[in-house]
């Protein structure tokens, strides 16, 4: 939530001020979100700090307002399993402010053996909205490196077909 702060002077010494509160929302993705409310494990989680605990879950449960959070330690990863193999076009990464500098989208159709669809080293946080074209069962973000000292943290994972 962004907070506008405006003020307008009629040069007589007379002021006013106002002010508006913005709520950023992710752009809409077209699509079915086939992560929802499925099976979402993890490395490890926050089960104690300000707003947590941050269980896995969190990342693909369909809200805005709450997340999952890592260990403020490299390398992470967080997973989930769609059930069965589906076709993937997108992915949606909703970043809190703790976000990967550095990560790989990966797929697996046994949950062992990965192959990477989408890498970057120059992540910046907010949104990330990857166009992506597998079939796999699993998805996997593999975070490498964080992009502040604490450690890793998704509003939302969404993954469409």
């Amino acid at each position: 939530v962004w907070k506008v702060y405006i003020q307008a002077e009629d040069g007589r010494g007379n002021a006013g001020i106002e002010t508006k509160s913005v709520k950023v929302v992710a752009p809409p993705v077209t699509g079915t979100n086939v992560a929802l409310n499925k099976p979402t494990t993890a490395s490890s989680f926050q089960a104690s700090y300000g707003d947590c605990p941050c269980e896995p879950a969190k990342a693909t449960d369909g809200r805005a307002d709450t997340r999952w959070a890592s260990d403020w330690s490299d390398p992470q990863w967080i997973r989930v399993d769609l059930g069965a193999p589906t076709a993937i076009r997108k992915l949606q990464l909703v970043w809190d402010p703790a976000y990967a500098k550095s990560y790989e989208v990966q797929v697996s159709d046994d949950g062992s053996t990965w192959r990477t669809v989408h890498s970057t080293t120059t992540g910046n946080g907010d949104i990330d909205t990857l166009d992506v074209a597998a079939t796999a069962r699993h998805v996997r973000l593999h975070l490498t490196a964080r992009g502040t000292g604490w450690g890793y943290s998704l509003h939302e994972f969404g993954v469409y077909s």
